[in-house]
């Protein structure tokens, strides 16, 4: 729901039944902000489990600055934490970029992951330039 102009917040839960003896509930709560060209926003997420030491929380975080009409940026960070002590904190960092002329997008997108799944040295990277026409 709006909070005042460019404000945004919002609360989600659920619950994941896996099986008759264990489910996951899921709580997420974001809040945005959008001031001239710059837009911030942060997330915090949590998955408790019915198992032992198995929970989950996560905290992101991102920043957007629309240059121009055409040009937009933006940089994020996600941190995600398990209380399962035989795993570690996996950390990722994503920038894009996007250029739109008339029908004509050009983006670019960098995402780094290290830890992946909470796995230590199964760092992940994806990189991607992407051309599209609208017609």
């Amino acid at each position: 729901s709006e909070l005042m102009d460019g404000a945004e917040f919002g609360i989600g839960t659920g619950t994941n039944v896996a099986s008759a003896t264990s489910e996951d509930d899921y709580t997420t709560v974001y809040g945005k902000y959008t001031s001239g060209a710059f837009t911030i926003g942060v997330q915090l997420s949590e998955i408790d489990k019915t198992a032992a030491n198995s929970d989950i929380d996560r905290e992101a975080a991102a920043i957007s600055f629309a240059v121009n009409e055409n040009l937009s940026v933006s940089y994020g960070l996600s941190n995600v934490e398990y209380e399962d002590s035989t795993k570690v904190d996996a950390e990722s960092t994503g920038i894009s970029a996007s250029y739109t002329m008339g029908g004509i997008t050009i983006g670019a997108v960098n995402n780094k992951t290290d830890s992946f799944g909470g796995s230590s040295g199964t760092d992940r990277e994806f990189t991607e330039v992407s051309l599209s026409f609208a017609f």
